[in-house]
């Protein structure tokens, strides 16, 4: 399926730039779940069991690409075949087309589970690891605390909500690999949608982790209001206070 925008010059040759497909969910478990554990403040939420989590997350992964108003990029080495980085866009109504038909990307068994034990990169992670805006009350990983995935879903869930993010372009979660760092993976997956969105006036929604808010920044980003958590008070941490940067994008003219 051709990709709803030109594949941007300055993605090296080295890389190729496709949809995501259920092929892909175990490598992009592996992405995701070590890119958020290089800061375990990203983690506060989550399970200590790491073949839970990676259960969790192929649920999640699978139910994301079965919905129609989600769109998934892949940044893949042309040479070894790895993913190097991965995107996952929420399109507004109305604006199906201008992004690119839904790819049904047939899944597999989602029983089917990932062991903990597997290889995989990680990354900088650069969007919050807020997984579902509207998470299904019961499905927690296995072993987490339901208290403390309500305070991180739920705070979420209200930010969007109060900022309309409904009606933008949002970019839920982007990851790169770390051995791929700095290799142009990342800008080359949202530079195309940013265009797209820019051509039809729309403004664009994220979530970014302490990490990612200066990248962003560069890229026309500006912080409308910002989520905190204690997680002392939430965790008896001593991790202190954990920030995420609600950032919003204006539409620039063509």
């Amino acid at each position: 399926m051709p990709l709803p925008f030109p594949v941007p010059d300055s993605l090296s040759p080295a890389f190729t730039l496709s949809h995501c497909t259920a092929a892909d969910t175990d490598a992009m478990i592996e992405v995701y779940y070590d890119g958020f554990s290089m800061d375990r403040r990203n983690t506060f939420w989550w399970s200590p069991d790491k073949p839970a989590m990676f259960r969790w997350m192929k649920r999640r992964i699978r139910r994301r690409m079965d919905d129609h108003t989600k769109r998934h990029f892949k940044v893949t080495d042309v040479q070894s075949g790895d993913l190097v980085a991965f995107a996952r866009w929420e399109i507004p109504e109305g604006h199906a087309a201008a992004f690119g038909e839904w790819i049904d990307a047939t899944p597999a068994d989602v029983s089917q589970t990932v062991t903990a034990d597997e290889g995989g990169g990680d990354l900088p992670v650069t969007s919050a690891p807020a997984e579902a805006v509207t998470p299904p009350t019961t499905d927690y990983p296995e072993g987490a605390k339901p208290e403390l995935c309500n305070v991180l879903f739920h705070t979420l869930k209200d930010m969007s909500e109060q900022q309309g993010a409904e009606t933008m372009l949002g970019l839920s979660l982007l990851c790169t690999s770390t051995k791929y760092y700095r290799r142009g993976a990342a800008k080359a997956l949202m530079l195309p949608m940013l265009a797209i969105a820019d051509a039809h006036g729309l403004k664009t929604y994220l979530e970014a982790t302490p990490q990612g808010k200066p990248i962003y920044e560069k890229l026309g980003f500006r912080e409308v209001d910002e989520l905190t958590f204690d997680l002392e008070k939430l965790t008896g941490s001593s991790d202190g206070i954990y920030k995420i940067s609600i950032m919003v994008r204006e539409p620039r003219s063509i």
